[in-house]
Parts: C-alpha cells; sequence; structure tokens
C-alpha cells in the first residue's frame, strides 16, 4: 500500500488503484501521482475491500479487471457499491472482452490497456465530476 508520493492537500483527490501486477501497479500509481493525485494502492480485492470497510474515504477507484485469486475488478466493484454508492470507477484491462454482458453503470468507465497516464487522469477526473 502507497498513501502517494507527497501529502495529500485540498488540490488532490485520493484514489484507490487495485492492481495485481506490481510492475503495472507501480507504474500507473506514478502516472496518477504524477497528474495530482494522492494514490492508495490495493494488490487484491481483498486488501481494497479492507482498506474501504477501515474508513479510506476515495471518491474513484481505477482497477485492473483481472485480479488474480479472489474476486475479478467487476465483483470488487459490485462490493464496493453497498459501502460507496457515489465512487467513479474505471476498469484497466488489456482484454476489453473480459467485461463482455456487464452493462456499466454512470460512474463507470472502461479504459483499455496500454494507455498513457494523462488519458486516465482525464477520464477519472471527468468520472469524479460527473
Amino acid at each position: 500500500m502507497n498513501l502517494g508520493g507527497s501529502p495529500m492537500t485540498d488540490n488532490q483527490s485520493c484514489l484507490l488503484l487495485v492492481e495485481d501486477d506490481t510492475l503495472v501497479r507501480m507504474t500507473v500509481a506514478l502516472m496518477l501521482e504524477d497528474d495530482g493525485f494522492g494514490v492508495v494502492e490495493a494488490a487484491t480485492a481483498e486488501e481494497a475491500l479492507q482498506l474501504m470497510r477501515g474508513g479510506l474515504n476515495a471518491p474513484a477507484m481505477v482497477t485492473d479487471v483481472d485480479l488474480g485469486a479472489g474476486c475479478n475488478g467487476m465483483e470488487l466493484a459490485d462490493q464496493l457499491r453497498a459501502l460507496s454508492p457515489d465512487m467513479a470507477i474505471v476498469f484497466i484491462t488489456g482484454r476489453v472482452a473480459s467485461l463482455a454482458g456487464r452493462a456499466l453503470g454512470p460512474r463507470e468507465a472502461v479504459l483499455p490497456k496500454p494507455f498513457e497516464g494523462a488519458e486516465l487522469a482525464r477520464l477519472v477526473r471527468s468520472m469524479v465530476a460527473r
């Protein structure tokens, strides 16, 4: 878990980043931090749920769809809706077909991998503003 490279300020939003691949998680966290976001990282859906149940107040989550063992990103999103109904959720995935059959909600979006940091930051900002 990383609470970001700098202290949170009023101009930053704290995001929950869930990605099981350490290198990808570190890279995405740096992209978001470079765009002014505070980032709390989780490697698994269970870790993310523990953070939220423990009081983390994140207006948005960026999650991979395939999180390895346990819940996938879609199942995690469904569980987090019970804890934080207004949370904006961005699914990042290298396999968009893995989202087949899921109707995205008004506060959900998909960003296919690979992507640019600025593209992710714009999408997160627009989702949080909705």
